[in-house]
């Protein structure tokens, strides 16, 4: 019956890593298994994210079973730019065993305090930049594109083991056969005569130059926000390129004032509606095909990010840009959209959604611990 904990130090390991919340899940049909090509892609050391960041893994193993696995990862660039000592715990996955866990994040907690590091905080997998959070409400829905999903009994041994809620992420989602408000009309359409605000589709043809703009505008317009950490091009260049096959150019918008790129809008379709039918998460060679032949029977699509340059943010660029999105949905087959994940305190991001009816319907948490007060 003993516990125990075995670091991921070869392929082998690291197949077991991935491979474990098959087992998990088994009895969870609104879990939607990733593509164990994108799990092995973001643990690969050589992913741009590990340029200014370490990671390490850990399974545990059971009377001969794996049961658990955890992940901790040290990201200098959250340190430096937030002036911190934290390090973080993610891709976390436990049996319904509360000393399973307990090992686990016992673990990464030894790990990070004998690095130095005085805070833990997750789950990221691995950071604010990719999926995050622990799911506390909004079990009954499959999890959309990029946004995870758990057991309800993970909360619960995170609090049986000293961490606290620092910060909740919000999905909010509304049907796109909603009437748009009035005042959100009139703000949209006062914004788009001015003569110096112009929007527009994104351009696949310049796609290297438009992830560059993207680029400049994301790092400036989260900048003030909780948990942002700012990406190499790299990494953003990374990102844009794993992303490039599932998008639909025509939910990718930018706002541009007197020509200058000032803000865009990402919206996704739910490819999740079709990996949840990939048997074993293999994208090949079965797997692709579903990919591309279903692709026109999705129908809701995620809001993965909305942001503008601060200079810019008395234009309400985002009204703007929400109508338009809300715009071309009409003429699509999309009859749903989740806007997540949105700060619980971010008021100007959230005002427009509420003023919209979108309902809060998931709610992320992210945890804390004190290593230096919980050792």
């Amino acid at each position: 019956m003993t516990i125990k904990i075995i670091e991921v130090t070869d392929q082998s390991l690291e197949k077991r890593f991935i491979d474990l919340p098959w087992k998990i899940y088994q009895n969870y049909p609104n879990w939607v298994p990733p593509l164990k090509v994108a799990i092995k892609d973001i643990l690969s050391k050589k992913h741009p994210f590990y340029l200014t960041s370490t990671i390490k893994l850990w399974l545990a193993v059971k009377d001969g079973a794996d049961v658990g696995r955890i992940a901790a990862t040290i990201n200098q660039e959250h340190n430096r730019f937030h002036n911190e000592n934290c390090g973080f715990f993610g891709f976390f996955e436990t049996i319904n065993d509360k000393d399973v866990a307990s090992a686990l994040l016992d673990q990464v907690n030894q790990y990070l305090t004998t690095n130095g590091l005085n805070v833990i905080r997750g789950p990221m997998n691995p950071s604010t930049n990719y999926e995050c959070g622990l799911l506390i409400d909004g079990y009954d829905d499959p999890p959309q594109i990029m946004m995870t999903y758990n057991p309800g009994h993970y909360a619960e041994f995170l609090t049986l083991n000293g961490y606290d809620k620092v910060k909740d992420l919000l999905a909010y989602k509304i049907q796109t056969n909603f009437d748009m408000p009035d005042r959100i009309e009139k703000v949209a359409a006062r914004i788009e005569k001015s003569s110096k605000v112009t929007y527009r589709q994104i351009n696949l043809n310049d796609w290297d130059n438009e992830i560059n703009r993207m680029y400049h505008i994301y790092n400036d317009a989260w900048e003030k926000n909780w948990g942002f950490i700012p990406m190499s091009y790299a990494e953003f260049k990374q990102m844009g390129k794993e992303l490039r096959p599932v998008i639909d150019k025509r939910l990718i918008l930018f706002a541009e004032v007197d020509g200058d790129p000032a803000g865009f809008i990402v919206a996704l379709p739910d490819y999740n509606r079709i990996i949840k039918t990939i048997k074993n998460g293999r994208l090949f060679p079965a797997g692709i095909f579903k990919l591309l032949f279903n692709k026109k029977k999705i129908d809701r699509s995620r809001v993965i990010t909305l942001g503008i340059k601060l200079r810019y943010r008395t234009l309400a660029l985002g009204t703007l840009l929400y109508k338009k999105i809300y715009d071309i949905m009409q003429t699509t087959n999309y009859k749903e959209i989740e806007m997540s994940w949105v700060l619980e305190d971010n008021y100007p991001m959230k005002s427009p959604l509420i003023q919209m009816g979108a309902d809060p319907y998931k709610t992320y948490r992210i945890y804390q611990k004190d290593l230096v007060t919980h050792q």
